[in-house]
């Protein structure tokens, strides 16, 4: 049984320029979420919910970790030096792959020049 939501009855009134108000929703967007969220999730420093870009990178993760299982179970069942060298080049690809989705983009960087949670 999951936990009650808290009831979130309390208001917060702040006041921004139209610049501000606009650069903020903008932002809210970006990141998949309503401006509600994005607000408080940047004031409590918490992730709310995962943003389309990261459930995209979480996803390919994943396939990279089955790829990688079954490049392994591979080399355990096929223990043919000519086979291992084919091996080696797959792991060192995907090692690269890796190493190259690792360089956050400037437009996935957030506020504080960190990458995404994933």
């Amino acid at each position: 049984m999951s936990e009650p939501k808290p009831n979130r009855s309390a208001w917060l009134k702040l006041r921004v320029t139209p610049a501000e108000k606009e650069t903020i929703a903008a932002k809210a967007a970006a990141q998949g979420q309503t401006v509600t969220d994005f607000i408080r999730q940047r004031a409590l420093d918490y992730r709310l919910r995962q943003t389309p870009l990261e459930r995209e990178h979480v996803r390919q993760l994943a396939r990279i970790g089955a790829n990688l299982n079954q490049l392994a179970r591979w080399a355990n069942t096929f223990k043919n030096r000519a086979e291992v060298v084919q091996v080696l080049a797959a792991l060192w690809s995907m090692e690269q792959s890796l190493q190259n989705a690792d360089t956050p983009r400037p437009q996935e960087a957030n506020s504080r020049g960190e990458p995404p949670c994933t």
